[in-house]
């Protein structure tokens, strides 16, 4: 039955263009970019919604200033890439999410990968959904590459290759910490909210720590 339903799903998708081919996974579908609504996300002529599968990117709407900072940017940086023209979108074994938009890796005319452009200008984060892993590998690396850069949102990141990048915020005071900040330990553990980075923490409104500050790893702001 779920492969059924997928496979109605494919064929209306065809309607985004009728002279278009699908023969399997991996095939690309054009359709046209109506409008730019984030930095990870379009409105397709049609008005069905297309989210890249794989990225992430803040929210242009976020009450967080610093979140919305970097989702206004992602936003923009998109528009710029997409806005009004045709794509190519190839889909995974999940078409849609749970807000029933649909799920893609985008190309350009010119053969950009959009999915990958944002990564390596550091405009969105990997965040890759089982069962769309087929470019996992690749999106990790792309990240990487523009956290050691400290391109876009990873411009104030430390870079520590062999990091396991946790950075843990209390809930109460909003700060963050190193895992090895030596504060954590008067902190019960029920208190605590794991962040991928201080880029993270930072957006959803959390300071650094007392520890942090003496490292010198942190901006004026702070």
């Amino acid at each position: 039955m779920k492969h059924f339903k997928q496979a109605a799903l494919l064929l209306c998708l065809l309607a985004f263009n009728p002279n278009s081919s699908y023969s399997a996974e991996g095939s690309r579908q054009s359709a046209t970019v109506e409008a730019v609504l984030a930095g990870d996300t379009v409105r397709l002529k049609g008005g069905r919604v297309l989210k890249y599968s794989g990225v992430d990117t803040y929210s242009p709407e976020s009450k967080i200033p610093l979140s919305r900072e970097y989702g206004v940017r992602a936003l923009e940086f998109n528009h710029k890439l997409v806005n009004g023209k045709k794509i190519g979108i190839e889909w995974g074994p999940k078409l849609r999410d749970k807000q029933n938009r649909l799920l893609g890796y985008v190309f350009t005319e010119d053969g950009a990968f959009v999915n990958e452009v944002l990564l390596r200008e550091g405009q969105a984060k990997a965040h890759i959904v089982i069962p769309n892993t087929r470019y996992a590998d690749k999106f990790r690396e792309w990240e990487g590459l523009a956290r050691k850069a400290k391109k876009g949102i990873w411009e104030q990141e430390p870079y520590d290759p062999n990091a396991s990048t946790k950075i843990i915020g209390e809930k109460n005071t909003k700060i963050y910490y190193y895992p090895d900040s030596p504060e954590l330990e008067r902190i019960p553990e029920a208190q605590w909210v794991v962040f991928r980075s201080r880029v993270d923490a930072k957006a959803a409104g959390y300071r650094a720590c007392f520890t942090c500050r003496q490292k010198g790893e942190f901006d004026e702001s702070e």
